[in-house]
């Protein structure tokens, strides 16, 4: 039976776009919850003065932005509690409606238009712009179609290197990561991923974020699983975040950054910082914080019972079996994280329940040209 009108009010007040908001820039207290981090910044006056603002801190919120137009594509639940776990975020996101139906193939297609940024290195973006100052329209276009050419190109070469499936999964998380936690990408892994002699394993992306005016790294370890049922992508996700938080899996993540960080046009300051951050005889190194990202995307029944719901009402009516799933999924990645001993320490795990992830990843392997 569909919500009375009163009920779908209520709903539909918790339901925001994805925002991408990055105004608050000042500085905060670091802290081992980048949960908090957030919110303190989001509690800062929206002009975002502050005495204690630096221009680094401005130049690394600027590096995560640019994902305005996840807004009308992604929704999400307003539900900030945490799991049993102290140390553990909870995120709800779903696939926007339109119609009645879930914009899924509107969604997918932002992810391939997203391969740019993923894929290629800051300094091959750089130059594209550099070409473009002065260049006619027209070539413009032809230039930034190249460019997103060889972006699919390099995602679809290291996928095959690593023996992947054309995974979208990797992509949505860097995406969550940026726009949500408003943390940068710091190693742009697909280019590696090509080279047979360097070996990448451990997590899917490697993101940053400075604390207390650059007193603290917060580095961000991206670990997406999509899977048709919830329970193996929750068990998988704990799997992968146990083994890298390993101490020589670990030390070969901090090696990646040292040797491979996309610190083009950082100022010098900084990319001297983040270095300094990662040497173990650096006094520094202490005030390394590290967080894990899990993205889990599954299959949600809740779609199957949306049978005769009004296309106007049917969001509203999804949402609201997305909230009540919640305490239920809590209480998975619970257990997922005890069976395979996940040392404690700030975690964010991201839901996104699609109606089949079998068919999204099929659309978005028929967008990349994908061929087994």
């Amino acid at each position: 039976m569909a919500p009375r009108l009163p009920e779908l009010r209520r709903w539909l007040s918790r339901i925001q776009p994805l925002t991408t908001d990055t105004r608050h820039l000042a500085v905060v207290p670091a802290s081992n919850s980048l949960e908090a981090d957030v919110e303190r910044r989001d509690s800062m006056d929206d002009s975002g003065d502050s005495a204690g603002t630096i221009d680094l801190d401005n130049f690394v919120s600027s590096l995560a932005t640019g994902h305005d137009d996840l807004g009308p594509r992604l929704r999400t639940i307003v539900n900030r509690s945490s799991s049993g776990r102290s140390d553990v975020s909870v995120h709800a996101h779903y696939v926007a409606f339109r119609g009645g139906r879930p914009t899924v193939e509107d969604f997918v297609d932002i992810l391939v238009t997203k391969l740019v940024g993923f894929c290629l290195p800051r300094r091959e973006l750089r130059k594209a712009q550099e070409r473009w100052v002065g260049m006619p329209a027209a070539k413009v276009m032809e230039d930034a179609v190249r460019l997103h050419r060889r972006a699919v190109d390099l995602f679809k070469k290291a996928n095959r290197e690593t023996n992947r499936n054309g995974e979208f999964g990797e992509v949505i998380t860097y995406l969550l990561i940026e726009s949500v936690l408003r943390a940068p990408q710091l190693v742009a892994k697909m280019s590696l991923k090509t080279n047979s002699q360097m070996p990448v394993h451990g997590s899917d992306g490697i993101h940053f974020r400075l604390e207390d005016s650059a007193g603290a790294l917060r580095l961000l370890w991206g670990e997406s699983k999509c899977y048709q049922s919830v329970g193996d992508a929750i068990m998988k996700a704990a799997e992968s975040v146990a083994e890298n938080v390993e101490n020589d899996k670990m030390a070969h993540e901090l090696f990646l950054i040292e040797q491979h960080a996309d610190l083009d046009g950082f100022p010098e300051e900084l990319s001297a910082a983040i270095l300094d951050f990662l040497d173990p005889y650096n006094e520094k190194s202490n005030q390394r914080l590290d967080t894990s990202v899990m993205l889990i995307a599954f299959d949600f029944d809740a779609f199957a019972k949306l049978e005769g719901v009004a296309p106007d009402k049917m969001e509203a009516v999804f949402a609201e079996h997305l909230e009540n799933a919640l305490p239920d999924l809590k209480a998975r990645i619970d257990a997922a994280l005890e069976k395979h001993a996940v040392p404690v320490h700030d975690l964010h795990v991201f839901f996104l329940p699609v109606p089949s992830v079998a068919a999204m990843r099929e659309r978005f392997q028929t967008q990349i040209g994908w061929t087994a």
